[in-house]
Parts: structure tokens; sequence; C-alpha cells
């Protein structure tokens, strides 16, 4: 399960959101196994009362998932699963900063932690958007994979796997990426 480098092995799962993405994480923690960073952009959420972070808010919202996740690479690294999977890694901050203050910045930082992930899993909005407090609407999700694809067209160099369909085919998906079979 060590990745062709040595090294534990990040997944970085991202899509707009009710893509799925924090279900995919939990199934792939399990599945690989791996170590499980959450989301960090809905824990600042919910411990600031429902409020989302603003403009100048956006960097630290991107450092603490990033930290979070090497973090959690250097202790696989030590001891624990070869691999990582990251929840709505610092790419979907930098793609929520575009979205919705038209900020760019955020982005070559991004890109660049973006560039070591063994993956970058990019769920697709081919599942029915539920309401959830934390969500803006099936029109945000657009727009989110929206500005993910722009990325994606023009960083090829970016190891995106797109993924679609049911949890087990997504599934079936990654772990055909990272050499693995889903267990039956």
């Amino acid at each position: 399960m060590i990745d062709r480098r040595g090294h534990a092995g990040l997944i970085s799962v991202v899509g707009g959101e009710c893509t799925g993405k924090s279900t995919l994480v939990a199934a792939l923690g399990a599945a690989l196994p791996g170590a499980v960073v959450g989301e960090f952009l809905r824990q600042w959420v919910d411990e600031h009362d429902g409020r989302v972070p603003t403009a100048s808010e956006q960097t630290a919202v991107m450092e603490a998932q990033h930290a979070a996740e090497v973090t959690a690479l250097g202790q696989a690294e030590r001891s624990g699963p070869a691999w990582v999977v990251s929840d709505s890694g610092p790419l979907m901050t930098a793609t929520y900063s575009i979205q919705y203050y038209g900020d760019h910045s955020l982005l070559p930082r991004a890109l660049k932690w973006s560039l070591s992930s063994r993956w970058v899993v990019w769920c697709q909005d081919d599942i029915e958007w539920t309401p959830d407090p934390q969500r803006d609407g099936s029109d945000a999700r657009r727009a989110s994979q929206q500005i993910l694809a722009d990325i994606f067209t023009r960083h090829p160099a970016l190891p995106v796997l797109p993924v679609r369909g049911s949890l087990d085919d997504r599934i079936a998906a990654v772990l055909g990426a990272v050499g693995l079979r889903q267990r039956e």
C-alpha cells in the first residue's frame, strides 16, 4: 500500500457541495485503509456559529487543512496506514475563494500542494443535491464544479481522477488507480 516512492500517499478529495466527498473519504479510509483528514472548513463554520469565513479568513482555513494533511502524512510515514485521505483539500478552499470572493490569490499555493498528492479525486455532480445548513444550493455546486474543471484544464500536470456513479463505483475507481482491488 505504500506508493511507488516509498512514502505515505495523499489522496485529496475535491468537488462542489453535495458531490459525495465526505462519504467517499470515510469509505476510502476504511477500504484502503487510510488515515482520514476531515474537512476543516466544515469544522470552522461549526465553531463560528454557522458563519462562513470572510475573504481574509480563507488563507487560514486553507493553511489549517494543509497542516492537518502534512501532520497525517508524517504520522502515516512513521507508523500508520500508507494512505491519507483528505476531505476537501486546499484546492477546494481556493475554489471557494474564487467562487465567492473573486479572489485567485490562494490558487498558486493550493496547486503546489495538490501536485504533491498521489491523486486529486474529483467527485462529479451526478448524485442528487440534498439540502444541508452549510450548503448554498445546486447552482453553487455547478459553479464550483465549473471552476474546478477550468483549473484542471489549465493545469494538466495535476494528478486528477474524476469519479462518478455509486459509492461502490467511486471506491472501485480510486482503489484501481492506487493499484488495489475492492474487497468483496
